[in-house]
């Protein structure tokens, strides 16, 4: 990945920001993204006014991103990508000192309900919780997606101190991470929006992305077998199980597009196996 411009880039301070007080801060928020404009306003506005400071780790973008975030008050740093799992252990070095950290995707954002329940916690002195999860929803074609992948619960907020991150591959580049707590953790209430697709185009190209990442690394399946049963089983799940049915022609569709992902996943560990040849590299998810 090309080196960006230095006006783009920020050097790790000397001393990390302190809050008004003087006293370490409360509540800072993480934010790693790559050409994300259309969605990361959102995200920023929707935590701007709970945090004490918000770090974006930026991997290159070109599409103003950088600008729009430094403009809404955020702190922007450059960093090569080197998969998400990468990426948000690099922004937790640079908010450490923070007492709670947010981690967010920069296609996410909190609901009123969300802002007011995480700025609760952070003020609770005797919470013994090392961490909390959010409850993230998908908004979809103009609506939210109800049942769809629900429930799904992330944790997000988090002790910089008592959290572990986790992923798939060498370096967990290979998957979405996993975020975990030494300690006891809780549930807040809200709904933290997930702008994952911005159309029936995207959430294609996604599905294909995501299909070819994960056959990588694995050699599990990729049998004409695999192919034919294992879509179906996956849209059963998210169709009829979760009843994604209720969430009319938008679940429906969405529905039908993790079969796609489970597909594509399926004939790319077949083009591995019998053909020889990998998926090829992506340089990042966003």
């Amino acid at each position: 990945m090309p080196s960006p411009p230095d006006s783009a880039s920020e050097s790790r301070p000397d001393s990390p920001p302190s809050s008004q007080s003087g006293d370490r801060l409360q509540l800072a928020v993480a934010i790693c993204t790559m050409d994300n404009i259309d969605v990361i306003e959102r995200c920023l506005r929707s935590v701007m006014d709970i945090a004490d400071e918000v770090l974006v780790v930026d991997s290159g973008s070109t599409d103003g991103t950088v600008e729009l975030a430094r403009s809404l008050g955020a702190r922007v740093v450059h960093h090569d990508w080197e998969g998400m799992v990468g990426q948000r252990k690099f922004a937790m070095t640079l908010v450490r000192h923070a007492r709670w950290v947010l981690l967010l995707d920069s296609d996410e954002s909190l609901d009123p309900e969300l802002r007011d329940s995480i700025a609760k916690a952070v003020r609770d002195e005797h919470s013994a919780a090392a961490g909390y999860e959010i409850r993230r929803m998908v908004w979809f074609l103009g609506d939210w997606l109800r049942h769809t992948f629900q429930p799904e619960w992330r944790m997000r907020l988090v002790r910089p101190e008592r959290f572990q991150i986790t992923g798939v591959g060498p370096g967990g580049v290979g998957g979405h991470d996993h975020i975990t707590v030494d300690g006891p953790s809780a549930r807040l209430t809200g709904i933290c929006r997930h702008d994952t697709w911005r159309d029936l185009e995207h959430l294609f190209e996604r599905q294909i992305f995501f299909g070819a990442r994960a056959a990588k690394f694995t050699d599990r399946g990729g049998r004409v077998s695999d192919i034919v049963f294992r879509p179906p089983v996956a849209v059963f799940k998210q169709l009829v199980l979760k009843h994604g049915y209720r969430d009319g022609p938008r679940g429906f569709i969405a529905c039908f597009g993790v079969g796609i992902g489970v597909a594509m996943k399926h004939v790319f560990i077949m083009q591995k196996k019998r053909l020889g040849e990998r998926p090829a590299d992506h340089r990042s998810e966003h």
